[in-house]
């Protein structure tokens, strides 16, 4: 048990004292960034499906 409160003491004190952590300004221009880039993916996999969905219907209606 001892180890177990030995691990959190020693990971409070890196999480205080050895971690940097951003900025507000740092913080807010990667999260603009994971939101573009989100969308930009989105966007890509929306273009595939509805490429791959008239593929298949073409396909299909060809068939009868």
């Amino acid at each position: 048990m001892a180890g177990v409160a030995e691990y959190i003491k020693e990971s409070y004190i890196e999480l205080t004292q050895k971690v940097t952590w951003p900025t507000w300004r740092e913080l807010q221009s990667s999260a603009v960034l994971v939101l573009v880039a989100a969308i930009i993916i989105a966007m890509v996999i929306l273009g595939m499906d509805q490429i791959i969905q008239r593929l298949i219907t073409t396909f299909y209606n060809s068939l009868t």
